[in-house]
């Protein structure tokens, strides 16, 4: 399909509307677990829930694999590979996943730490969670694949919103185990809806020729994915085993208020990669590419530091007046609010570096981070600086990562010095928020810093609008989709009189 601007900022504008209500939800979903379970419990949840975060992963590559090949295929003209890859990915799924859920169960059997042993049942629902979640992953793919941007996150945001009531009412009766039990079932219900129209045009086909070129692909991609998300999440990671429960139940409030803005970041990613990639298909040269990697930095640098400052502005009355108990997450959100800044703009990077088959360089550092962050959490933890000290952390691995990033990134197409210059003129819009974050080190009235923010947060999107429109086409191109879908429902009411 040929790629088009205003077909994509439409798609985009669309799908980030439904990609933050489904974060909405989300975010009411764990509010309302760290309400009523408290900070013990809700940090055993924390804990168990990684075991979903990280089982995501074991499809060996399958799922990157199709995202990677079948967009270049079908850029360039080869359709009936791309068909054969889509049908092998479907079993190889299955395959694979349905190892790792009884590998789950045996080592819940076995495991003497308590954590486990005291929730084995919520560990084995987990792991039948990982095999229903990747499938629906499947279905979502399969509609991106096929352009169908809009249905997917619409399929998305069902699911979350089946799973959001679901898991509520049997977290009453059941607690933990309750929520994961939820979490299946909702699955369930979205699978059995989503898959009766995908399965009329995806018959599941045993190749292993085919199965071995979409690993040879995915893998690597995978294990990219997999110490990402590692990186990602270490911070949680060490809070669960070096801290006490509720230290994690404090910790993963602030984490999901924090990382609020990098959905943005996500959900441009999803469209970037897949425009990348087919233009890649077919050009092959990387100077193509480079519009998309330089116009989705600059909206994401723009976009985040609004969202950040809102995000901080927030956070403080929501968590004084709704969890008082989580209350010290407060000295943690900010820090964060900053570090998923960087981390937002390392997603769209590490799309492009993907796209040109540069992965390899993304794994090395990832390797090479991976240790160097789980030493100095566990270095901050001994010294005593407690949750503040994790945050730090975080920030640093989030920040000399994108960095690095972006030298690898632009290196293809300039030396590292006008590389490095690139990164600081990118980190500028990372000011506002620390003016933001700042404002907690005066005494001011706390209405009067609340304000201060917002009207920071309108200072800046002004600024964004302006500048952006002028420099580059996204936003205004949304102003037009905007602009136009106004006009049609003002005309759409106005017949009604």
């Amino acid at each position: 399909m040929k790629w088009s601007r205003k077909k994509a900022m439409s798609d985009i504008a669309l799908a980030s509307i439904s990609q933050y209500l489904t974060q909405i939800i989300l975010f009411l979903r764990n509010f309302i677990f760290a309400k009523l379970l408290g900070p013990h419990d809700f940090g055993i949840y924390a804990s168990i829930f990684l075991f979903f975060s990280y089982g995501n992963y074991a499809n060996f590559g399958i799922i990157d694999g199709i995202s990677r090949i079948v967009p270049y295929e079908l850029g360039a003209g080869n359709e009936k590979r791309a068909k054969d890859i889509i049908g092998v990915g479907l079993w190889g799924l299955n395959l694979t996943i349905s190892f790792f859920v009884v590998v789950v169960i045996f080592y819940s059997l076995i495991s003497p730490l308590p954590t486990i042993a005291e929730n084995r049942i919520s560990v084995i629902l987990a792991g039948i969670a990982v095999l229903l979640n990747q499938n629906f992953t499947y279905v979502l793919t399969y509609l991106r694949l096929k352009h169908k941007f809009n249905k997917s996150y619409l399929i998305q945001f069902w699911g979350t919103l089946i799973d959001l009531v679901i898991s509520i009412v049997l977290m009453l009766k059941f607690k933990v185990v309750g929520i994961f039990l939820g979490m299946a079932i909702g699955l369930l219900i979205m699978l059995i809806f989503s898959f009766r129209d995908i399965l009329k045009e995806v018959k599941p086909k045993v190749n292993f020729g085919v199965l071995k070129s979409i690993f040879n692909v995915g893998f690597q991609i995978l294990l990219v994915g997999f110490t990402y998300g590692f990186l990602m999440s270490a911070d949680k990671f060490s809070v669960a085993n070096l801290f006490e429960k509720s230290k994690m139940g404090i910790y993963s409030v602030a984490v999901g208020l924090g990382m609020i803005p990098y959905f943005a970041s996500a959900t441009l990613g999803q469209f970037i990669g897949q425009r990348m990639l087919e233009e890649y298909g077919k050009t092959k040269t990387k100077e193509s590419l480079k519009i998309f990697l330089d116009e989705s930095l600059l909206a994401i640098a723009f976009l985040i530091p609004l969202i950040s400052i809102l995000t901080i502005a927030f956070a403080e009355p929501f968590i004084h007046i709704f969890l008082p108990k989580y209350v010290d997450s407060l000295k943690i959100v900010d820090k964060l609010a900053i570090a998923y800044y960087f981390i937002s703009l390392a997603a769209i990077l590490g799309t492009f570096l993907i796209t040109i088959n540069q992965q390899g360089r993304i794994l090395v550092l990832n390797l090479i981070f991976a240790p160097i962050v789980l030493f100095l959490n566990y270095l901050s933890f001994k010294i005593n600086l407690d949750l503040i000290g994790i945050s730090y952390v975080t920030f640093l691995n989030f920040f000399l990562r994108t960095l690095f990033l972006f030298l690898l990134s632009y290196g293809n197409y300039t030396k590292i010095l006008p590389s490095f210059f690139t990164f600081l003129k990118f980190s500028l819009p990372s000011i506002p928020i620390l003016i933001a974050f700042g404002l907690k080190f005066l005494t001011l009235n706390p209405y009067l810093k609340f304000y201060l923010r917002i009207l920071i947060a309108i200072l800046w999107l002004a600024l964004s609008v302006y500048y952006l429109s002028r420099k580059t086409e996204i936003v205004s191109t949304m102003l037009d989709i905007l602009k136009r879908r106004l006009t049609f429902y003002a005309n759409k009411f106005s017949d009604m009189f």
